[in-house]
């Protein structure tokens, strides 16, 4: 037995002796054959390959209901915009959610939530007495106040506003009234006669005005939409970059456990 193995050895001895290039390449091939093996038992251990649940719906649900029912079916959440509020969900409501329901996702996924905001916004009240009335109600507009309305008194000069009040109450100029707030403006109709030609206003230069005024609300209204989207942009970028590095440090300290566990 001991001559039939020393014979194979050196069979194979001779053999590597006179064709060493063929023998290293089926070493190499062996080789990466092994490494790939092992590189797709490392992918189904950390991607949880074929490890997929389905997506519950948790669409106009309260945020802590939704949570409850992700967190049973394994799954990682994170609210992606809070920021907006919607007067046809109640506050706290989840709008939308990504990846959709009765999707088939891996459990590593994060399930991104859109979330009604707890409250109206709530914005400064800008001056608008002795403003034109068209030009004070496209600036409310503008601004995101919902409920608006225009009513008349008599008055010397027509089209001003005379008056400005918040759910019945006057309400000074820089004060917090959120976007929910019933806001009327109160105009004077110029019935009152006053025979100096000095505040005679010529009807067309109103109105290129108004709409130059209006155009001007319009576009700040507008930058400061982006500017407020941006800002909840960025902060999603952060919490997903956040939860990126803990998920990280948690395979480290996993590895690091485990090649402890392996030297005892």
């Amino acid at each position: 037995m001991s001559n039939n193995n020393d014979n194979n050895t050196g069979g194979f001895d001779r053999f590597r002796d006179r064709h060493p290039i063929l023998v290293n390449s089926g070493l190499m091939v062996l080789a990466l054959v092994a490494l790939g093996y092992i590189a797709l038992l490392f992918i189904d251990v950390f991607t949880s390959h074929g490890q997929q649940v389905q997506v519950p719906d948790v669409r106009n649900l309260p945020l802590e209901k939704a949570i409850d029912i992700l967190e049973d079916a394994g799954l990682r959440w994170e609210i992606s915009d809070s920021t907006t509020f919607y007067e046809n969900y109640k506050p706290g409501t989840v709008i939308d959610q990504d990846p959709k329901a009765k999707s088939y996702i891996k459990k590593i996924r994060i399930i991104y939530l859109n979330v009604n905001a707890m409250h109206a916004p709530i914005i400064a009240l800008p001056k608008l007495v002795d403003m034109p009335g068209r030009q004070g109600l496209a600036t409310l507009k503008a601004m995101g106040y919902k409920h608006v309305t225009v009513d008349s008194i008599p008055s010397e000069m027509e089209g001003l506003i005379l008056q400005v009040t918040v759910d019945g109450h006057n309400v000074a100029p820089g004060t917090p009234v959120s976007v929910n707030s019933k806001i009327k403006i109160t105009v004077g109709d110029g019935s009152i006669v006053d025979l100096n030609p000095e505040q005679i206003i010529d009807p067309a230069l109103m109105d290129s005005i108004d709409e130059a005024n209006y155009q001007d609300a319009q576009k700040n209204y507008e930058e400061e939409m982006k500017a407020a989207q941006a800002r909840a942009e960025q902060e999603r970028k952060s919490q997903a970059s956040s939860e990126e590095k803990k998920d990280k440090d948690r395979d480290k300290e996993k590895k690091k456990e485990s090649d402890k566990g392996k030297k005892n």
